[in-house]
């Protein structure tokens, strides 16, 4: 992990750099102080917090490339191997086992040809989860994670559905609703479902309430996997042989750095976050 700290920030400057860290190795601590809180501000924390997002990624690469190697099902099992090797990399915080363990489960699953309940899932691994570590229940990324994930599994489909019955009354074509839907769905309604269940939380713990969230994620999401994957092979040829990783370091850099001047964007619009003194019954309530 040293190793791959040492050589993002040989490939990249800084703030690139420790976006990155935070990114694919969930060291944070090195982004400027006024860039962390635009983050905070713009509602999109969760980008540089390991979490679902960066293990499904991880998944679905790993999936692909080892399906073709070695096939469907022994793909599925070294896939698996994969993200715990990984969680263990990045430290095996609560919010990355939780993610961990439902992203194993669901490549178990694919591997038997069965479905996975995400609402079965995601209660098992947390009660396990607490079983195992009691003051997992306390840790501020647990609870995130576990609520975000909720929220997806509750009304990320109810919401895409409304959606798409909304772009009919427009009386828009069929082919025309198929190639909006699933950018408004991964892009917009996929953050919305996310954060009907994780804003009570943010707001108790961090006193911070962000109004621009849903216009900022549409522009900044996309960018990221391209983020990750280049990113992450990026560090792994530099790592191997510097050279190679500074010349796939030309092409992830803008990626990332437009990642960094829409978040400053939007953190910087007047109004963008504001102070609230949300009390622990109102979760309760929520």
């Amino acid at each position: 992990k040293d190793h791959a700290l040492k050589t993002i920030y040989r490939l990249f400057p800084d703030p690139e750099a420790s976006l990155l860290a935070g990114i694919l190795l969930g060291v944070d601590n090195g982004l400027p102080k006024d860039l962390e809180q635009d983050f905070k501000d713009t509602g999109t924390s969760h980008i540089i917090a390991i979490s679902g997002f960066n293990i499904s990624l991880i998944a679905g690469f790993l999936l692909t490339v080892f399906g073709r190697i070695f096939g469907r099902n022994r793909g599925a099992l070294f896939a698996a191997v994969g993200i715990i090797l990984y969680t263990l990399l990045v430290g095996a915080d609560a919010s990355v086992v939780r993610a961990a363990v439902m992203g194993v489960s669901a490549l178990v699953a694919h591997h038997f040809g069965r479905r996975q309940d995400g609402l079965n899932i995601l209660f098992i691994v947390a009660a396990g989860m607490n079983l195992f570590n009691p003051f997992y229940i306390e840790d501020v990324g647990f609870q995130l994670s576990f609520f975000a994930t909720l929220g997806l599994i509750l009304y990320a489909e109810p919401l895409s559905n409304f959606a798409t019955r909304l772009l009919s009354s427009f009386n828009l074509g069929p082919e025309t609703i198929q190639k909006v839907s699933p950018f408004i769905s991964d892009f917009i309604l996929l953050t919305l479902a996310a954060q009907i269940t994780t804003l009570p939380i943010s707001a108790y713990h961090f006193n911070r309430l962000s109004l621009i969230s849903f216009i900022a994620n549409p522009f900044i999401l996309p960018a990221q996997p391209p983020v990750m994957m280049l990113g992450g092979l990026t560090d792994i040829l530099g790592m191997i042989l510097q050279p190679l990783g500074q010349l796939l370091a030309f092409i992830a850099w803008p990626f990332v750095s437009y990642t960094i001047r829409m978040v400053e964007l939007f953190g910087n619009m007047p109004g963008a976050a504001i102070s609230v003194d949300f009390p622990f019954w109102g979760v309760i309530a929520w």
